[in-house]
Protein backbone atom coordinates (compact mmCIF):
# COMPACT_ATOMS: atom_id res chain seq x y z
CA UNK A 1 0.00 0.00 0.00
CA UNK A 2 1.53 3.34 -1.31
CA UNK A 3 1.86 5.86 1.31
CA UNK A 4 -0.25 9.20 1.14
CA UNK A 5 3.44 10.83 0.13
CA UNK A 6 2.97 8.68 -2.93
CA UNK A 7 -0.21 9.61 -3.78
CA UNK A 8 -1.25 12.29 -5.90
CA UNK A 9 -4.22 14.35 -6.94
CA UNK A 10 -5.23 15.04 -10.09
CA UNK A 11 -8.31 17.35 -11.59
CA UNK A 12 -10.59 16.22 -14.54
CA UNK A 13 -14.10 17.61 -14.14
CA UNK A 14 -16.77 14.81 -16.14
CA UNK A 15 -20.80 15.44 -16.19
CA UNK A 16 -22.23 13.80 -13.20
CA UNK A 17 -23.91 10.77 -15.90
CA UNK A 18 -20.42 10.82 -18.02
CA UNK A 19 -19.83 7.07 -16.97
CA UNK A 20 -17.88 6.14 -20.22
CA UNK A 21 -15.61 9.93 -19.87
CA UNK A 22 -14.94 8.85 -16.62
CA UNK A 23 -13.85 5.33 -17.24
CA UNK A 24 -11.62 6.21 -20.18
CA UNK A 25 -9.53 8.73 -17.98
CA UNK A 26 -9.60 5.74 -15.39
CA UNK A 27 -8.12 3.12 -17.32
CA UNK A 28 -5.82 5.76 -19.27
CA UNK A 29 -4.16 7.08 -15.71
CA UNK A 30 -3.66 2.76 -15.01
CA UNK A 31 -2.09 2.72 -18.06
CA UNK A 32 0.46 5.00 -17.41
CA UNK A 33 1.10 3.62 -14.03
CA UNK A 34 -1.74 5.26 -11.29
CA UNK A 35 -4.30 3.41 -10.15
CA UNK A 36 -7.54 5.06 -8.47
CA UNK A 37 -7.70 5.34 -4.89
CA UNK A 38 -10.76 7.89 -4.00
CA UNK A 39 -12.85 10.59 -5.84
CA UNK A 40 -11.98 13.07 -3.32
CA UNK A 41 -14.16 16.25 -4.28
CA UNK A 42 -15.75 17.14 -7.34
CA UNK A 43 -13.19 17.39 -10.05
CA UNK A 44 -10.31 15.81 -8.03
CA UNK A 45 -9.08 12.39 -8.20
CA UNK A 46 -6.29 10.26 -5.71
CA UNK A 47 -4.50 8.18 -7.40
CA UNK A 48 -1.43 5.93 -6.03
CA UNK A 49 1.98 4.80 -8.39
CA UNK A 50 1.68 1.15 -9.69
CA UNK A 51 3.12 -1.28 -12.17
CA UNK A 52 2.19 0.25 -15.95
CA UNK A 53 -0.93 -1.78 -16.78
CA UNK A 54 -4.47 -2.17 -18.46
CA UNK A 55 -7.31 -2.16 -15.86
CA UNK A 56 -10.72 -2.21 -16.92
CA UNK A 57 -13.02 0.48 -14.79
CA UNK A 58 -16.50 0.42 -14.29
CA UNK A 59 -19.15 3.33 -12.72
CA UNK A 60 -22.14 2.04 -11.31
CA UNK A 61 -25.01 4.65 -9.79
CA UNK A 62 -26.88 3.71 -6.95
CA UNK A 63 -29.74 6.63 -6.10
CA UNK A 64 -31.21 4.89 -3.34
CA UNK A 65 -28.60 6.65 -1.29
CA UNK A 66 -27.76 10.14 -0.95
CA UNK A 67 -24.09 9.89 0.67
CA UNK A 68 -21.31 7.41 0.74
CA UNK A 69 -21.89 6.74 4.16
CA UNK A 70 -25.69 5.62 3.96
CA UNK A 71 -24.20 3.00 1.42
CA UNK A 72 -21.20 1.89 3.32
CA UNK A 73 -23.38 1.33 6.57
CA UNK A 74 -25.91 -0.39 4.41
CA UNK A 75 -27.34 -3.80 5.30
CA UNK A 76 -26.96 -4.76 1.56
CA UNK A 77 -23.72 -3.48 0.58
CA UNK A 78 -21.71 -7.11 1.67
CA UNK A 79 -24.01 -8.74 -0.62
CA UNK A 80 -23.84 -6.11 -3.51
CA UNK A 81 -19.87 -6.29 -3.22
CA UNK A 82 -19.79 -9.87 -3.37
CA UNK A 83 -22.18 -10.16 -6.60
CA UNK A 84 -20.28 -7.82 -8.12
CA UNK A 85 -16.84 -9.74 -7.04
CA UNK A 86 -17.85 -12.79 -8.53
CA UNK A 87 -18.07 -11.41 -12.62
CA UNK A 88 -14.29 -10.17 -11.51
CA UNK A 89 -15.20 -6.25 -10.42
CA UNK A 90 -13.16 -5.52 -7.13
CA UNK A 91 -14.52 -2.59 -5.24
CA UNK A 92 -12.56 0.73 -5.49
CA UNK A 93 -14.46 3.79 -3.61
CA UNK A 94 -17.54 5.25 -3.18
CA UNK A 95 -18.59 8.72 -3.68
CA UNK A 96 -21.86 10.20 -3.40
CA UNK A 97 -23.99 7.64 -4.59
CA UNK A 98 -21.38 6.61 -7.25
CA UNK A 99 -19.57 3.46 -7.08
CA UNK A 100 -16.48 2.74 -8.50
CA UNK A 101 -15.20 -0.10 -9.80
CA UNK A 102 -11.99 -1.91 -11.56
CA UNK A 103 -11.46 -5.32 -13.23
CA UNK A 104 -8.00 -7.09 -14.29
CA UNK A 105 -9.30 -9.41 -16.36
CA UNK A 106 -8.54 -9.00 -20.36
CA UNK A 107 -12.14 -9.12 -21.23
CA UNK A 108 -14.41 -8.76 -18.64
CA UNK A 109 -18.33 -9.17 -18.42
CA UNK A 110 -19.90 -5.79 -18.39
CA UNK A 111 -20.73 -4.77 -15.30
CA UNK A 112 -24.41 -3.85 -16.47
CA UNK A 113 -26.18 -5.99 -18.89
CA UNK A 114 -29.32 -4.57 -19.76
CA UNK A 115 -28.93 -1.05 -21.17
CA UNK A 116 -32.75 0.31 -19.91
CA UNK A 117 -32.29 -0.84 -16.84
CA UNK A 118 -28.77 0.77 -16.31
CA UNK A 119 -30.60 4.12 -18.24
CA UNK A 120 -33.66 3.81 -15.54
CA UNK A 121 -31.01 4.02 -12.72
CA UNK A 122 -29.29 6.94 -14.03
CA UNK A 123 -32.28 8.92 -14.82
CA UNK A 124 -33.19 8.36 -10.83
CA UNK A 125 -29.83 9.50 -9.65
CA UNK A 126 -29.53 12.88 -11.87
CA UNK A 127 -33.24 13.72 -11.09
CA UNK A 128 -32.25 13.16 -7.02
CA UNK A 129 -29.05 15.20 -7.51
CA UNK A 130 -30.68 18.07 -9.57
CA UNK A 131 -33.65 17.81 -7.70
CA UNK A 132 -31.67 18.61 -4.40
CA UNK A 133 -29.35 21.01 -5.93
CA UNK A 134 -32.17 23.28 -7.20
CA UNK A 135 -34.26 23.08 -4.59
CA UNK A 136 -31.21 24.79 -2.38
CA UNK A 137 -30.72 27.69 -5.45
CA UNK A 138 -34.33 27.92 -5.38
CA UNK A 139 -34.61 28.98 -1.37
CA UNK A 140 -31.78 30.67 -1.42
CA UNK A 141 -33.08 33.22 -4.55
CA UNK A 142 -36.57 33.41 -2.69
CA UNK A 143 -34.78 34.10 0.85
CA UNK A 144 -32.39 36.88 -1.05
CA UNK A 145 -36.38 38.55 -2.90
CA UNK A 146 -37.91 38.42 -0.08
CA UNK A 147 -35.34 39.79 1.99
CA UNK A 148 -34.84 42.76 -0.72
CA UNK A 149 -38.47 43.51 -0.51
CA UNK A 150 -39.21 43.25 3.28
CA UNK A 151 -35.79 45.46 4.38
CA UNK A 152 -35.52 48.02 1.30
CA UNK A 153 -32.11 47.59 0.52
CA UNK A 154 -30.06 46.01 -2.42
CA UNK A 155 -27.35 44.92 -0.21
CA UNK A 156 -28.32 41.15 -1.09
CA UNK A 157 -28.32 41.72 -4.89
CA UNK A 158 -25.23 39.58 -5.48
CA UNK A 159 -26.91 36.51 -4.05
CA UNK A 160 -29.68 36.86 -6.06
CA UNK A 161 -27.24 37.55 -9.35
CA UNK A 162 -25.02 34.60 -8.36
CA UNK A 163 -28.07 31.96 -7.54
CA UNK A 164 -29.70 32.91 -10.56
CA UNK A 165 -26.62 32.54 -12.92
CA UNK A 166 -25.81 29.07 -11.12
CA UNK A 167 -29.79 28.09 -11.37
CA UNK A 168 -29.23 28.49 -15.28
CA UNK A 169 -26.21 26.64 -15.47
CA UNK A 170 -27.45 23.82 -13.65
CA UNK A 171 -30.45 24.00 -15.89
CA UNK A 172 -27.98 24.14 -18.73
CA UNK A 173 -26.07 20.74 -17.70
CA UNK A 174 -29.67 19.25 -17.38
CA UNK A 175 -30.97 19.65 -20.54
CA UNK A 176 -27.55 18.51 -22.32
CA UNK A 177 -28.22 15.21 -20.37
CA UNK A 178 -31.69 15.15 -21.82
CA UNK A 179 -30.24 15.20 -25.39
CA UNK A 180 -28.06 12.43 -24.32
CA UNK A 181 -30.59 10.63 -22.59
CA UNK A 182 -33.35 10.69 -25.64
CA UNK A 183 -30.46 9.30 -27.97
CA UNK A 184 -29.56 6.56 -25.14
CA UNK A 185 -33.59 5.42 -25.03
CA UNK A 186 -33.23 4.72 -28.41
CA UNK A 187 -29.98 2.81 -28.99
CA UNK A 188 -31.57 0.96 -25.57
CA UNK A 189 -34.46 -0.26 -27.15
CA UNK A 190 -32.22 -1.91 -29.93
CA UNK A 191 -30.15 -3.71 -26.59
CA UNK A 192 -27.59 -0.94 -27.65
CA UNK A 193 -25.21 1.15 -24.54
CA UNK A 194 -24.77 4.51 -25.89
CA UNK A 195 -21.61 6.40 -24.79
CA UNK A 196 -22.08 9.84 -22.44
CA UNK A 197 -19.65 11.98 -23.63
CA UNK A 198 -21.84 13.35 -25.89
CA UNK A 199 -19.16 16.66 -28.03
CA UNK A 200 -21.20 19.73 -26.30
CA UNK A 201 -18.36 21.31 -25.22
CA UNK A 202 -19.61 24.88 -26.39
CA UNK A 203 -22.94 24.20 -23.72
CA UNK A 204 -20.01 23.11 -20.91
CA UNK A 205 -18.68 25.84 -21.31
CA UNK A 206 -21.88 28.19 -21.98
CA UNK A 207 -22.76 27.20 -18.69
CA UNK A 208 -19.07 28.19 -17.33
CA UNK A 209 -19.22 31.39 -19.01
CA UNK A 210 -22.18 32.37 -17.12
CA UNK A 211 -21.55 32.02 -14.07
CA UNK A 212 -18.52 34.20 -13.95
CA UNK A 213 -19.95 36.75 -16.11
CA UNK A 214 -22.91 37.27 -13.75
CA UNK A 215 -20.06 36.99 -10.78
CA UNK A 216 -18.24 40.04 -12.77
CA UNK A 217 -20.79 42.54 -13.38
CA UNK A 218 -21.78 41.93 -9.71
CA UNK A 219 -18.44 42.57 -8.30
CA UNK A 220 -18.60 45.81 -11.01
CA UNK A 221 -21.39 47.12 -10.14
CA UNK A 222 -21.02 46.97 -6.45
CA UNK A 223 -17.92 48.51 -6.71
CA UNK A 224 -19.11 51.72 -8.84
CA UNK A 225 -21.98 52.24 -6.33
CA UNK A 226 -19.48 51.70 -3.22
CA UNK A 227 -21.76 49.82 -1.65
CA UNK A 228 -19.32 48.28 0.74
CA UNK A 229 -21.94 46.75 3.21
CA UNK A 230 -22.75 44.69 -0.25
CA UNK A 231 -18.85 44.04 -0.77
CA UNK A 232 -18.38 42.85 2.99
CA UNK A 233 -21.32 40.65 2.35
CA UNK A 234 -20.18 39.24 -0.42
CA UNK A 235 -16.85 38.62 0.83
CA UNK A 236 -17.90 36.46 4.05
CA UNK A 237 -20.54 34.35 1.65
CA UNK A 238 -17.54 33.91 -0.48
CA UNK A 239 -15.31 32.87 2.23
CA UNK A 240 -18.04 30.60 3.91
CA UNK A 241 -18.59 28.47 0.42
CA UNK A 242 -14.18 27.99 0.01
CA UNK A 243 -14.92 27.20 3.91
CA UNK A 244 -17.39 24.18 3.29
CA UNK A 245 -15.81 23.15 0.00
CA UNK A 246 -11.88 22.68 2.25
CA UNK A 247 -14.31 21.31 5.12
CA UNK A 248 -15.50 19.02 2.70
CA UNK A 249 -12.44 17.37 0.92
CA UNK A 250 -10.94 16.64 4.79
CA UNK A 251 -14.81 14.51 5.24
CA UNK A 252 -13.55 12.82 2.35
CA UNK A 253 -10.20 11.88 3.59
CA UNK A 254 -11.73 10.50 7.19
CA UNK A 255 -13.61 7.21 7.41
CA UNK A 256 -14.47 8.39 10.69
CA UNK A 257 -18.23 9.48 11.61
CA UNK A 258 -16.65 11.01 14.91
CA UNK A 259 -13.89 13.07 12.70
CA UNK A 260 -16.58 13.82 10.35
CA UNK A 261 -18.82 15.43 12.91
CA UNK A 262 -16.00 17.22 14.74
CA UNK A 263 -14.96 18.71 11.38
CA UNK A 264 -18.89 20.14 10.65
CA UNK A 265 -18.96 21.63 14.57
CA UNK A 266 -15.39 23.48 13.77
CA UNK A 267 -16.88 24.48 10.12
CA UNK A 268 -20.19 25.43 12.27
CA UNK A 269 -18.32 27.33 15.09
CA UNK A 270 -15.44 28.96 12.30
CA UNK A 271 -18.86 30.43 10.10
CA UNK A 272 -20.27 32.12 13.68
CA UNK A 273 -17.24 33.63 14.46
CA UNK A 274 -16.31 35.07 10.19
CA UNK A 275 -20.18 36.40 11.26
CA UNK A 276 -19.36 38.13 14.36
CA UNK A 277 -16.62 39.73 12.49
CA UNK A 278 -18.31 40.95 10.09
CA UNK A 279 -21.01 42.23 12.65
CA UNK A 280 -18.60 44.31 14.06
CA UNK A 281 -17.57 45.73 10.93
CA UNK A 282 -20.21 46.37 9.89
CA UNK A 283 -20.73 48.43 12.80
CA UNK A 284 -17.86 50.21 13.74
CA UNK A 285 -16.32 50.89 10.26
CA UNK A 286 -19.19 50.46 7.32
CA UNK A 287 -21.92 52.53 9.04
CA UNK A 288 -19.37 55.61 9.51
CA UNK A 289 -18.67 55.28 5.86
Amino acid sequence: MSSEKDSKILYEAFSYYDRTGMQEFLEKKASEGWRLVRKVFAGEWEFEPMEPKKLHYAVAYLPQFSNEDEFLVSENKKEYLEMCSATGWQYVCVHKNMVFFLNEEENPLPLETDPEEELDVIHKAVVKRNRIGIIIVMAMLLLTIAGIFLFKTLSGIYLLTIGSAVLLAESIDFYKYLRWRKKALAAASLGKFSRTDMPDKLISCLSLAIVLVFYAVTVVWLIISKNWDAIAKMTLFSLILSLNSYFDKLKEKTDSIRKKRLLTFALILICLVLILLYSFISVYFIEGC
